[in-house]
């Protein structure tokens, strides 16, 4: 009976210590590269996710992104807004993002000089240019001819723009107009063409609005992205969100988790301009809220993916390549500078 009762124990023993071996090796499996346990089938996320957006209409997207993620102590979203291109694009240069806004066709010169391993994401800008007048002879794109019209983004994308709606309208940017991109300020242009008559200037928003308001007897004279859509099939499409390469292949989800966050702000933007003015000008995008809401409507803030984008953006960056192969960095991108999800 004794010996029965000791191996009925050393039984219990030896089955209580393998339990206790597979719980142990259950729990100890951990993937060096994750930090994850094998058996945890949650998504891999950073800690945070660096984002770069811009001052202007490119950022005005990123409304709710910045306030929701201000008021939440446990988002992983950090934003920044920079003053310019040239500054993201050094960021962008660094390595020191994941995800950040670049003018299309800084995106494709940054893409095709390998420099940068990213991806565009989404366009989320359209056209943003207008010509004012401050005087009431322009009533279509021929009535142009003969006058001087100022500028600012001389060798850029709206110079870019500008000649090939003019081209094909027949009219000679080189000898039918003056193109004068002398001013390097866009409210340096604002402010010569609130302060005489009969100047003729091409704006980007929000400058549109502030200059509108300075001075009541200016007034739009035409919208550059209609009068494009009546030469080309393409679109003008300005802005991009751009994800770097590394970031996308390692945190796919949180990445996807990030665009639907973002096409859901700028949604909101578009239908909430009252609300979203507020937080623009609460995140320095736009210095007052007041400008904000009025230049919503012509900003073209929109969020396309995928094959349309890709479609669409090729499209344009063709019609650079024409004007001046140096605009998207000499030579058309590409596909794998499109990011698929």
């Amino acid at each position: 009976m004794k010996k029965i009762i000791t191996l009925s124990a050393l039984i219990i023993a030896l089955l209580l210590s393998l339990f206790f071996v597979s719980c142990g090796s259950k729990n100890d499996t951990t993937d060096v590269t994750t930090g994850k346990n094998a058996d945890d089938t949650s998504p891999a996320m950073a800690d945070e996710v660096r984002i770069l957006g811009l001052k202007g209409p490119t950022g005005m997207g990123l409304a709710t992104v910045i306030n929701d993620s201000g008021n939440d102590p446990d988002s992983r979203y950090k934003v920044t807004v920079m003053n310019s291109p040239d500054l993201v694009k050094a960021e962008v240069l660094l390595g020191k993002y994941d995800i950040a806004a670049l003018p299309t066709n800084v995106a494709a010169a940054l893409y095709n000089s390998g420099k940068a391993d990213f991806k565009i994401a989404a366009v989320n800008t359209l056209g943003v240019l207008y010509i004012l007048e401050n005087g009431n002879t322009v009533t279509d794109i021929n009535s142009l001819k003969g006058k001087t019209i100022y500028a600012t983004g001389g060798g850029s994308t709206p110079e870019y723009i500008l000649r090939y709606i003019l081209s094909e309208n027949g009219i000679d940017p080189d000898k039918d107009v003056t193109l004068d991109f002398s001013f390097t300020e866009h409210s340096e242009l604002a402010a010569y063409i609130a302060g005489g008559a009969n100047i003729i200037a091409m704006l980007p928003e929000p400058n549109v609005t502030t200059t509108l308001m300075s001075n009541p007897e200016i007034r739009v004279a035409l919208d550059i992205t209609e009068e494009w859509g009546k030469v080309s099939d393409s679109d003008v499409m300005q802005g991009c969100i751009v994800v770097r390469s590394e970031f996308a292949e390692k945190y796919p989800e949180q990445l996807a988790m990030f665009l639907d966050d973002y096409r859901a702000s700028i949604e909101y933007v578009n239908e909430h301009p009252d609300e979203a003015s507020v937080m623009i000008a609460n995140a320095g995008i736009i210095p007052k809220a007041e400008i904000a809401k009025s230049a919503i409507e012509r900003c073209n803030i929109v969020y396309v993916e995928g094959t349309e984008m890709s479609d669409k953006l090729s499209d344009f960056f063709e019609v650079l390549y024409d004007a001046d192969p140096s605009s998207v960095g000499g030579k058309l991108p590409d596909n794998d500078i499109f990011l698929r999800r």
